[in-house]
């Protein structure tokens, strides 16, 4: 039952990463939308980006298979797997987008604003993930 701890911590991890990599975004926005001078690591944005994509993808995953292992069925979650499969989709958008706004290749910015779209899209399901967690953790795992 122990195995089971890994999906909630894979994406609590994600999510403690999203938050900064989120912060690292509006900071871009600020400055490329608003004129604002202010700070961007754009490397650390890229990087920690790809790789909380890559944690939300694989818990997503890891969360079905586990669900399907432990209890025979991956949908007695409710919201809490229709929002988790519905960020899949959303993922590989804000993977794709980001990997083409890696490229140097002049200005994008609708596609810099579809990228940062989906990814506050992604972060309010996350968000939500992690508060219906909750109740999957307590109907399902601490009893």
């Amino acid at each position: 039952m122990l195995l089971m701890w890994v999906h909630p911590l894979i994406q609590s991890v994600a999510m403690i990463l999203a938050v900064y990599v989120l912060y690292l975004g509006i900071q871009r926005f600020r400055f490329q939308h608003l004129k604002v001078r202010c700070p961007f690591n754009w490397k650390r944005h890229v990087l920690l980006g790809k790789v909380v994509h890559g944690l939300w993808a694989f818990g997503a995953c890891l969360g079905l298979y586990m669900a399907y292992y432990a209890w025979g069925s991956i949908d007695l979650t409710g919201g809490h797997f229709t929002v988790g499969v519905l960020m899949l989709p959303v993922i590989v958008a804000a993977l794709i987008s980001g990997l083409i706004l890696e490229k140097p290749k002049g200005k994008r910015a609708n596609l810099a604003l579809f990228h940062g779209s989906c990814n506050v899209l992604l972060f309010l399901m996350a968000c939500y993930q992690s508060y219906t967690a909750i109740e999957v953790i307590n109907l399902f795992l601490l009893h």
